[in-house]
């Protein structure tokens, strides 16, 4: 209940507790008599509640309305008039606004049998218990039980307005915590786009890598071979220029299209194997031996081919510009619905393996697809990468 609420209906409580104050002291005259201490007794027990027991003491706060119906009863028994009735209408009205349910109920239950019946009997003892004043008892009766009707209207009117406010407090914080789920979704909406160009950024400098580090490799292979040859065989040392200059050519466009659509021309243009046999012919004329040996695969995911043909193309270019190697040997196996593919070479190798920028891009492509990588360096030369792939056939 709110502040202005309370302060109504105390305002009308007391307004009626000095009608009935003043109809008594017309009735009996200003002295303390035996009907004016239950009056204040009624009113002790009615303020002592509102001001200390509902706050300090709440469990006696239901039974001080029990008291008070007594002692109001006693007022109407002992006055002998009929405006005891107005504390019971004060009573029932409180109750039934401020008790907990079912209270009041049961109080104006109490007050509505217990007024006409105390009524009587007060009347009795003073002889004058007549047709006119069984009337006015009933009529006060009526009065109460519509006395009853308009605070229970009252009651159903509050809880309807508290319900209403705890509704709309409710919704105020929805609203507030919907409000900070927007702000985090959209701090998280911004870091997660920073991430993304991050994850494209990265991806890009891989796949420039990849594309530039093998097409400078294969030139500066075929150009080393066309040196060696310019003076004894002049014809085959034209045709490595002039292979030099087509894979220039074809690695500039090879980048233009990474650029464009950050996937490789021939790995979308072409099956996987005759992608990987492209990149041997690459060396073609050159002291460097690639060997391919492949196993079925027809079932090879398409969506594992770009990734594929990257690894062994860095791996081609790593072998020969880091190992020096001359024989480069690469394996693809599918057995049980595992994919494994090996690069292994006769280089030189390193008695310290360090990941550079390149094996770094083959880790991150394998973990991309969930596979698997294994870089080995041989105690007698040579290097070796396994990739491990569970699931990787196209059923």
């Amino acid at each position: 209940m709110d502040r202005k609420t309370s302060f109504i209906l105390d305002l009308v409580k007391y307004s009626a507790y000095i009608a009935v104050l003043w109809l008594s002291i017309n009735h009996n005259g200003l002295q303390l008599n035996d009907s004016l201490i239950p009056f204040i007794l009624v009113f002790a027990i009615d303020t002592i509640r509102n001001n200390y027991l509902v706050s300090r003491l709440p469990v006696l706060s239901v039974p001080s309305y029990y008291l008070q119906l007594i002692m109001a009863l006693v007022f109407i028994f002992l006055d002998g008039s009929p405006i005891g009735f107005i504390m019971l209408i004060i009573l029932v009205a409180e109750s039934l606004i401020s008790a907990p349910h079912p209270n009041g109920s049961y109080l104006f239950f109490m007050s509505l049998g217990g007024f006409p019946l105390i009524s009587a009997a007060s009347l009795h003892l003073q002889d004058m218990l007549t047709w006119g004043s069984m009337v006015a008892i009933f009529i006060n009766s009526l009065f109460l039980s519509f006395a009853f009707a308009v605070s229970y209207l009252a009651r159903r009117q509050l809880d309807e307005k508290e319900r209403a406010e705890e509704a709309l407090k409710k919704l105020n914080r929805s609203r507030s915590d919907l409000e900070k789920a927007y702000l985090k979704l959209i701090e998280a909406s911004k870091d997660r786009e920073q991430l993304v160009a991050a994850e494209e950024r990265t991806r890009l400098a891989r796949e420039l890598h990849d594309t530039l580090a093998h097409t400078l490799t294969a030139i500066i292979v075929s150009l080393e071979a066309g040196k060696k040859l310019v003076e004894k065989e002049p014809r085959k040392a034209l045709n490595e220029i002039n292979k030099s200059q087509d894979q220039a050519r074809k690695g500039l466009d090879e980048v233009r299209q990474t650029v464009k659509t950050l996937r490789s021309r021939k790995s979308e243009k072409l099956a996987f194997t005759d992608a990987i046999k492209g990149l041997t012919r690459d060396y073609s004329g050159s002291d460097i031996d690639i060997r391919l040996d492949f196993e079925n695969t027809a079932t090879l995911s398409p969506s594992l081919e770009p990734t594929l043909y990257r690894i062994v193309q860095e791996s081609i270019t790593n072998s020969i510009r880091h190992g020096a190697a001359k024989l480069i040997q690469i394996r693809l196996k599918q057995a049980e619905n595992e994919l494994v593919l090996e690069i292994e070479d006769n280089g030189k190798g390193c008695s310290d393996l360090s990941e550079g920028y390149g094996l770094r891009g083959i880790r991150e492509r394998v973990l991309e697809i969930g596979g698997q990588v294994y870089f080995q360096s041989k105690t007698q030369g040579g290097f070796l990468v396994k990739v491990v792939m569970e699931g990787a056939c196209d059923e």
